[in-house]
Order: C-alpha cells, then sequence, then structure tokens
C-alpha cells in the first residue's frame, strides 16, 4: 500500500474482486457427526482447462479434534480429514485401511477466493494436482504441488444434515445430478431383490406343479378320419356323444395329420348335445419339406393345438369338417380335459423377471449419472461395488 500511487483505489478494487460471502457463516457453531465445530475458514476453488467445476470447501475447528473440511459442489456435501497413511496405487484402483475406491477424476486446481482462517498461507490463484478415488459413501482425495502431496478421507453428508446441524435459516443448496460419493439408494439391495424373485418364481413354479397334479388331464374323446377330395361322400364326421365332468375348466384339442408338402383346414364345432349351443372354431395345419443346395428344411407342422377355455360339464358331440387340396389326407383329434397350462407359468416367470429388471437398470442409470463428470464417463457404473 505504501508503494501504491492511489492506495485507497487499488484496495477497494482488490477487495471487490475477492469478496465472498459463505453460505455458512463463519464463527458459525454446530454439532456435526457428534461432535462439535466451529466454522473458521472458507475456500473457493476451481478447475483449469476448457470445463471448470468450481466447489467451496468449510475449514472446521474443534479444540480436541483439530481440523475437518466441509466440502460442498452442486449441494453434494463431503466431510474430510487427514487420511490415516498413504493409500497404495494399482492402475485405476487405491487401496486404504482395506477398502478399495476407484479412480474418480484427476485435475489441476487453483483457489478462487478466500475468507477466514486457514492452516496454511492461502492465496487466490494458487494451484494443486487434485485426484479423486471414490467408494461411495467415501472418498479418497489428494491435493500434489511441487513441495508436497497430502491425502485427506471423506465421506457423504446429506446437505439437510449439515443445516440441521448448524442451525442455518431456509433450506441447503438444491442437489443437481449425482454426487461422486452420493449413496446409491439400490447400493446393497440387490440381492434382496435377487431373492424376493427366487421366492416368488419357487412360488409360481410350486402352484403349477400343484394344478398339474389336481388336474384331470383325461382323454374324453379320440376321433379320426379321412379327408378324400372327389368323394361322392360328405368329408364332415361327427362323432359320438362323450361326456365331459368336472368343474368348469379348458379342452387341449389337438389335431394330427397326414399332410406332406400340402396344407388342410379343420372346421370344428363343439356341440352341447343338451341345450345345442356350439362353440365353432378352425384351425389350419400346413407342412412343407424338401431338399436345396443348402440341404434339407421344411417349413411348418402336420399337427396342431389350441385350448378351449371355460368348457363347462355336459355331454357334448364334435363335428369335424375338413377342406383342402385334391389330396387324400389321413387325420385325427384328441380332446383332453382339464389340462394345465404352461404357458400360465412362463407368463408369470416373465413378469416376475421385469421388477429385478427395472431395478438392475436404475441402478445403472443412477451410477452412469455419477460418472457423467469424471474421467471415465463412458465406463458407466465401473464405480459400483455391488
Amino acid at each position: 500500500m505504501l508503494d501504491a500511487q492511489d492506495p485507497d483505489a487499488r484496495l477497494i478494487a482488490r477487495y471487490e474482486q475477492t469478496r465472498v460471502t459463505p453460505p455458512i457463516p463463519l464463527g458459525t457453531r454446530g454439532k456435526l457427526g457428534g461432535d462439535a465445530w466451529e466454522v473458521i475458514g472458507y475456500v473457493v476453488r476451481r478447475t483449469v482447462g476448457d470445463e471448470v467445476f468450481t466447489w467451496c470447501e468449510y475449514l472446521l475447528h474443534n479444540p480436541t479434534l483439530g481440523f475437518r473440511w466441509l466440502v460442498e459442489y452442486h449441494g453434494h456435501w463431503t466431510l474430510a480429514k487427514a487420511a490415516p497413511g498413504v493409500p497404495t496405487i494399482r492402475g485405476r484402483r487405491a487401496t486404504s485401511l482395506g477398502e478399495t475406491y476407484a479412480h474418480f477424476s484427476t485435475a489441476t486446481a487453483e483457489v478462487a477466493a478466500v475468507a477466514g482462517e486457514l492452516p496454511w498461507q492461502a492465496r487466490v490463484g494458487e494451484r494443486a494436482v487434485v485426484e479423486d478415488w471414490i467408494r461411495p459413501p467415501k472418498i479418497l482425495s489428494s491435493e500434489r504441488t511441487a513441495e508436497e502431496t497430502t491425502w485427506s478421507s471423506g465421506e457423504y453428508v446429506d446437505g439437510a444434515t449439515v443445516w440441521t446441524a448448524f442451525g442455518l435459516p431456509g433450506a441447503p443448496p438444491e442437489r443437481r445430478g449425482v454426487g461422486a460419493t452420493q449413496p446409491s439408494p439400490y447400493a446393497g439391495r440387490g440381492a434382496g431383490v435377487g431373492q424376493l424373485m427366487l421366492g416368488f418364481i419357487a412360488a409360481a413354479v410350486l402352484v403349477h406343479l400343484v394344478f398339474l397334479m389336481a388336474a384331470q388331464q383325461r382323454l374324453v374323446l379320440d376321433v379320426s378320419g379321412e379327408y378324400r377330395p372327389g368323394s361322392a361322400e360328405s368329408p364332415a364326421v361327427v362323432s359320438e356323444p362323450f361326456d365331459v365332468t368336472g368343474r368348469t375348466s379348458n379342452l387341449r384339442v389337438d389335431v394330427s395329420t397326414t399332410v406332406a408338402n400340402n396344407w388342410v383346414y379343420f372346421n370344428l364345432s363343439l356341440v352341447n348335445d343338451v341345450t345345442g349351443v356350439a362353440r365353432s372354431f378352425g384351425r389350419e395345419v400346413g407342412f412343407y419339406s424338401g431338399r436345396d443346395s443348402d440341404g434339407y428344411w421344411s417349413e411348418g407342422s402336420n399337427w396342431d393345438r389350441v385350448y378351449l377355455p371355460s368348457v363347462e360339464s355336459g355331454t357334448y358331440v364334435l363335428v369335424v369338417e375338413p377342406e383342402g387340396p385334391p389330396q387324400h389326407i389321413g387325420w385325427r383329434v384328441q380332446l383332453t380335459r382339464d389340462v394345465p397350462r404352461p404357458l400360465w407359468l412362463w407368463l408369470a416367470l416373465g413378469l416376475l423377471v421385469v421388477p429385478p429388471l427395472l431395478f438392475w437398470f436404475r441402478k445403472l442409470a443412477f451410477e452412469q449419472r455419477r460418472w457423467r463428470e469424471s474421467d471415465h464417463s463412458s465406463s458407466g457404473s465401473s464405480g459400483g461395488d455391488d
């Protein structure tokens, strides 16, 4: 100031450039993590490069416990202290106290603003290489200058917890995105979701087996005939009356033929012999095969199967009327009462797999958002550990 030609103007200009107002005022006292702390310092830091990230660090002090750093970035908070020892680094992994951390980012950071009391002579523009290694909700960080390298370890703290601890008015800064150490709401729940899915699958299989053992699965009709095109006789066949007993259930209709390289269509009617009410339906059977330069090939099948649902007990007749090309074809129709369908079991199993898949996709999306601002954004959930 003594050397400045206009000391008042120089002082005011410099003060206006570097003045900061910490959201948590200096001198504020609170209880965080079960211990009492006082905010004595505040530093704003930012990365140097094409993409700039800015965060703030509060220095907390306890006469017995010493110093802690409370770091805030985009509404995400971390409480850090000096690390016990130097971690072991192998590639993109760091090990400390038996725990492995994944490399998150390396950047050159500079001090943008300073307020309060710090344990070193901080200057605006002071730079250091900062590396972060994460194991959510924990973090290892190193700061490297030409003179020394220091390590710190921290753990994620919820913003609402910080605000309550220091008795601050209003609400903490709104969280943006997923923090580097933000605990995943899906962490540790994968095993439970898997066990729950396996339990429901076992229950579905058990229910199917119970229905399988309780079902009649009784053959109630076996009728056969021949389709002779050009014959004077009608191709239609009417079966003898047959009884369908038991509770209202399904009928499985199996149609088998001798068709080859052709097709045949069946008009079928299940007629109640007492009420005259008919249930009509049609089935087409076609089978083709041959050989070409690629070898043997086949298409279709010479048999067909269909289920008639909710057939009441009673006496019925079956009308079978085949029609098709000019080819002699033999056919056979069998009706089986009360047959459990594996389709329902497969549908149940498919539905039971959906919740775990949704859980996995949401967990993966969460981790991808976490790693979006890292040096390994393309690695997605590479930092996940469950």
